[in-house]
């Protein structure tokens, strides 16, 4: 094998030097002959244990819930125990149905007789253990199928216990499952009964269409149920029978893939990584994003390796975990019609993509035999970038990204265009290629709001939207994450910073990881360590373009475009340190649909009307499930909405009404989680309809409703406490997230609930519109929740009632800001 710095001679070839990046075997045809380039020799190696690792791992998820040892174990005890049989012995059926194998596998009937006799004895008990497995799943997943703990409130019923404890013992603590081992127990998404569906959706929108208008489509939802319903209905029960699940593939290609629009602010949403009342663990920007590349890439390796173990609610109900596969090494590809989402192998994908002041760098954060190097190895190589930085040849080079921002279909046809040869598709490939993307900001946001739109947004042209996620460092050591939508939601991201965050804090616990007066990461120190030979670390190479005046005009309209549409942007953020969880609680409402009502309140006083809103529930009960829809605005909610303003309704029956409104949101909530929800079912029944070429006014009808509120709640604390075993759990603060509004007249609301302590929320919405305001709307948002917890502390006064506080009345919007 070739040394990596000298070529390898070979009879009629010319084989190159060996390029220790390169992680496969590769040959190539040009004017001089075949080049043949040849792997690193320590890679070989590493290549060699990864595939065995792989294999291992392959293996065990063949077998869970059985532990590979008992497997191996039952096989060696059977075989032995075979080949102590007296000849008769083999006469029966299944015992001659055995040895038959021996004239189908190759090469069997050579051996010995009583090699024969062991192997194929071995091989049979591996054969009926994998049944036995199946068997297994087949019956986790009827298991999993019951869901009527979810509607249990706090005594379950002597059937839940007793499905509880199969659950959990004969499936979950069977054996340490890898991130994928429960994917095939996950019961399939079932399809709803159409006239559940309908019977939901019409009580849904009767609080918020006019009356006339409801009747008319009450009328044609019955056309629909006796019609064209059933005919749709049956084409999705055969596709729910052939697919895992009848909805998630469309959900991604027509909602996701085919969106034609931005995905800048329209689409991505971001996360922040710090809780702002903290100070960050270092203000220096290259050693914190040093630090962090180094964590992501080691979770990255866990991905890969399986090593996390899944998300299990109540230690008994495990959830899928389908999505963390696209969290890294995953691109969504323009194209004219329909994007394609590209996941790239581990071979292809070692490096990140930085971009630092207009220009993009290739770093490989591994050494040459393919080990993680150490942070202060990164933050080494993040110095080089900062230090012999020079700024891009041409400004439009610096506002690349911003094509990432434009039009899909703008985006697809300049990319073929202008991308598909030379250097600059060489270049466009190590961005696409790459685990992530991290971007080193020049500015220093000196609040939440001013962190959370910026990490959103950035400038127009500092976000590569196409990429699974983005990892965003600001100058004063601040991050946060820029995610692309498709590919997965929230709670993935959310959960994946959160294990960045707590390896992070435990190594600066133990002093694994320290930092000097500047920010800056020290070295460790200890006997046995030798000093790191910088001169070995591979190189940052600088991305080059070519900047045709055709592609210069094209980035400068996105660049123009993008900004546009952030100026159009009022975003806001605020941490509630009065209304938290652990106040909701007293009150004895379920936290988020206490929110829920706050928010139905808020707009109601600003708006006086009720409008569709959308909360979306996790559906990660079933195989490959995503969300569902909760409809927060109900009949329930309008008539506490109503009396919270109204003067002759005491604070008692106010109270009574918020009750009745959180336990009906509160129900909706668990019907989704459930796989009983009404808007997947009937976006399933319109792409039907439309493959089949079945027109339905009422389909039509129901799917043109905007989301007026679009809503979402981040989960807090999705690790283990395991995770958190070397760590202060009050360490690790992280900041939710957001994204932008979806109907232009409307607004965009995220929350976390930060333990019991605080609430953060950020609202988004649109100037271009005088309608709508992020600002006044977080004021009523806060003085609806505090009118509602008032509504506790007023019961102690039997006489008084509690008078509402004045109200936000709309306001011409200030177009100056």
């Amino acid at each position: 094998m070739a040394d990596t710095k000298q070529p390898v001679p070979a009879v009629g070839l010319h084989v190159r030097t060996v390029d220790p990046t390169l992680h496969k075997f590769q040959a190539s045809v040009s004017r001089d002959g075949i080049s043949i380039h040849i792997p690193n020799v320590n890679y070989l190696l590493k290549n060699f244990q990864e595939c065995l690792g792989t294999a291992h791992k392959r293996w065990c998820a063949a077998l869970w819930p059985i532990p590979p040892s008992a497997a191996v174990a039952v096989s060696v005890v059977f075989a032995g125990w075979v080949t102590t049989q007296p000849p008769e012995w083999w006469q029966s059926s299944i015992t001659t149905t055995i040895w038959d194998l021996n004239n189908t596998l190759p090469g069997v009937s050579q051996l010995p007789s009583e090699v024969r006799v062991l192997y194929l004895a071995a091989l049979a008990s591996m054969i009926i253990m994998l049944f036995i497995v199946e068997i297994q799943r087949i019956s986790l997943r009827l298991l999993l199928r019951y869901q009527g703990w979810l509607f249990e409130d706090r005594k379950p019923s002597n059937l839940t216990k007793a499905w509880f404890l199969v659950v959990k013992f004969c499936y979950v603590r069977t054996s340490r499952p890898l991130l994928y081992s429960y994917q095939d127990g996950l019961p399939r998404l079932p399809v709803p009964p159409l006239k559940a569906t309908c019977g939901q959706l019409l009580a849904s929108l009767k609080p918020i269409m006019p009356q006339k208008e409801f009747d008319e489509l009450v009328e044609k939802c019955k056309v629909f149920q006796n019609k064209e319903g059933p005919v749709l209905q049956r084409y999705l029960h055969l596709k729910s029978w052939i697919n895992k699940n009848y909805v998630s593939d469309w959900w991604l290609r027509f909602v996701y893939l085919r969106g034609r629009g931005s995905l800048l602010i329209h689409s991505n949403y971001f996360g922040c990584s710090d809780f702002w009342d903290r100070p960050v663990i270092t203000d220096n920007q290259v050693g914190r994003a040093a630090s962090l590349i180094h964590q992501f890439t080691a979770v990255k390796q866990q991905i890969d390796n399986e090593a996390i173990e899944p998300l299990i609610i109540n230690g008994t109900i495990p959830m899928c975990m389908s999505q963390y596969q696209f969290m890294f090494s995953t691109t969504r590809v323009p194209k004219p019609d329909t994007d394609k989402l590209h996941q790239f192998d581990a071979s292809e994908s070692h490096h990140v993509a930085v971009l630092y002041k207009g220009v993009w760098y290739k770093l490989i954060p591994y050494s040459a035999d393919h080990k993680l190097l150490e942070p202060h190895e990164i933050q080494h190589l993040l110095c080089s970038i900062v230090d012999n930085h020079k700024g891009p040849v041409t400004p439009h080079e610096g506002q690349l990204a911003a094509l990432t921002a434009e039009s899909r279909t703008i985006w697809a046809e300049t990319r073929e265009v202008h991308f598909s040869r030379g250097e600059n598709r060489m270049s466009l490939n190590i961005i696409e290629r790459a685990m992530f993307v991290v971007v080193l900001e020049d500015r220093s946001p000196q609040s939440l709001t001013e962190q959370s739109s910026w990490l959103l947004h950035g400038d127009g042209a500092t976000r590569w939207c196409d990429k699974s996620f983005q990892l965003v460092v600001f100058a004063n050591g601040r991050t946060g994450l820029n995610v692309e939508h498709s590919w997965g939601d929230a709670p993935v991201p959310s959960h994946v910073m959160e294990m960045v965050l707590i390896n992070e804090y435990s190594a600066m616990q133990t002093g694994a990881l320290k930092f000097d007066e500047a920010g800056l990461i020290v070295p460790p120190v200890s006997k046995g360590t030798h000093k790191t030979n910088f001169l070995c670390l591979m190189p940052v190479q600088r991305l080059h373009w070519v900047m045709k005046p055709e592609l210069q005009k094209t980035i400068e309209q996105a660049v123009a475009q993008a900004r546009a549409n952030i100026d159009d942007l009022e975003f806001t953020s605020k941490i509630f340190d009065t209304v938290n969880k652990g106040l909701i609680k007293k009150c004895k409402c379920p936290p988020d649909a206490f929110v829920q009502m706050g928010l139905q309140l808020a707009y109601y006083r600003m708006e006086n009307r009720f409008v569709p809103t959308y909360e979306p529930a996790m559906m990660r009960f079933f195989c490959e499930g995503r969300t569902e829809t909760i409809r927060s605005c109900s009949e329930q909610s309008c008539a506490f909405v109503r009396a919270m303003d109204d003067p002759s309704v005491s604070a008692k029956e106010r109270l009574e009404l918020l009750k009745t409104a959180v336990n009906a949101h509160q129900l909706r909530t668990k019907q989704a989680m459930a796989g009983q929800g009404i808007d997947r079912h009937l976006f399933a029944l319109y792409v039907v309809s439309r493959g089949k070429d079945i027109n339905s006014a009422f389909l039509d009808q129901v799917l043109g409703l905007n989301w007026t509120l679009s809503t979402s709640q981040v989960p807090w604390r999705q690790a283990s406490k395991k995770c958190y075993k070397s760590v202060d759990m009050k360490e690790v603060m992280v900041s939710s997230g957001g994204f932008g509004t979806v109907d232009f007249e409307g607004y965009g609301v995220c929350y976390a609930f930060m333990d019991d302590e605080y609430l953060l929320m950020h609202i988004s919405s649109r100037r271009s519109t005088t309608r709508t305001n992020s600002e006044r709307m977080m004021a009523a948002v806060q003085q609806a929740f505090d009118d509602m917890v008032a509504l506790k502390d007023a019961l102690g006064q039997p006489q008084a009632e509690a008078q509402p506080q004045p109200q936000p009345q709309p306001q011409p919007q200030d177009t100056q800001q």
